[in-house]
């Protein structure tokens, strides 16, 4: 396989060798090779050094273990779970081994360079407690979802690439000229899905956060996309000066139940999501009901589903709300 390499003199191989880890530039997946005057390191991008050259070669392609299988053969369980957020991995469950855990997903994988370990939410914001192990001691990312771009940095803002499927498929929901509000847009994934996959008339994308307010912005640019509109505040107080939307998306897990009230009053349908202990999901379905009609609005519910487990006594619920006044 053809592949861009430096080609170093034989006598300054193995220092220069040393160097290039250090930096991170050489290819593991290529095997290195040699002839009469230079060894060949296959590299990720061209750099300049002194007396080397420049060239491309072809290379044997190096089938890689999975982590799984290196830590297996040291004796070394799987950690509980694993977010693979662009070039960064982040670690949850067990904190034994992390070093060699981390340590066996960037050898295994040629896209991670930085692994995190994530010590739970905080802050309103939802912002992870993570802790560097291993790899690339930085915390900003470029994630690649069904072809859009989401930049982000995992220790400012909150992302999670579970809600992949999750976020096409509201898009798929969104009609033709549609309006669109996104109470807690964070980086703004939804909306950037939506604005991408459907033919939307405006999404209005809000968040207090203002590390979340920046990258949203630089997505929209990023991906060349017209048809979002990012407002930094509060969604309690931007909300009333919005139009009504035929959307309105309810990622705020532990506390959206608070701004029902305010979400029926300006939305047909409510992408509603929720932490609900797993014994009582049909008992919240009622108090959701009861919420709205409190309101003056009728609910009916649809598409419950299991988004994910948060805990081993508890849910993430989705599920759509389409409101009328009574």
């Amino acid at each position: 396989m053809k592949h861009v390499c430096i080609g170093v003199p034989k006598n300054k191989a193995e220092e220069i060798r040393k160097k290039l880890i250090e930096k991170n530039l050489i290819s593991k997946e290529f095997k290195v090779i040699r002839d009469e005057r230079y060894v060949y390191f296959p590299v990720r991008e061209k750099i300049e050094i002194e007396n080397c050259i420049i060239c491309e070669k072809d290379f044997e392609y190096i089938k890689r273990d999975s982590y799984k299988d290196i830590l297996a053969s040291k004796g070394i369980k799987s950690p509980l779970s694993i977010d693979m957020i662009g070039d960064i991995a982040i670690l949850r469950g067990d904190e034994e081994n992390l070093k060699e855990i981390a340590d066996a997903i960037i050898s295994s994988s040629k896209h991670i360079k930085s692994v995190f370990y994530d010590r739970g939410v905080y802050d309103e914001c939802r912002l992870r407690d993570i802790e560097f192990i291993a790899g690339e001691r930085r915390t900003e990312t470029i994630h690649n979802e069904y072809g859009i771009k989401i930049k982000l940095d995992i220790s400012k803002v909150y992302f999670s690439p579970r809600l992949a499927n999750e976020r096409m498929r509201v898009a798929k929901m969104v009609g033709k000229n549609e309006i669109v509000i996104d109470m807690f847009a964070g980086v703004a994934p939804f909306s950037l899905l939506i604005a991408k996959f459907s033919k939307a008339e405006k999404i209005f994308a809000i968040d207090k956060n203002i590390h979340a307010v920046k990258y949203a912005r630089e997505n929209i640019l990023l991906n060349k996309l017209k048809n979002i509109e990012v407002i930094e505040g509060d969604a309690r107080h931007v909300l009333p000066s919005l139009p009504f939307a035929h959307h309105i998306i309810m990622n705020l897990p532990h506390k959206s139940f608070e701004f029902l009230p305010l979400a029926a009053e300006k939305g047909k349908i409510l992408h509603f999501y929720e932490i609900i202990e797993r014994k009582k999901v049909e008992e919240r379905i009622e108090k959701i009901k009861e919420k709205i009609r409190q309101e003056g609005y009728d609910a009916e519910i649809k598409n419950i589903r299991i988004i994910g487990n948060y805990s081993p006594s508890k849910y993430k619920v989705g599920m759509e709300l389409f409101v009328k006044k009574f």
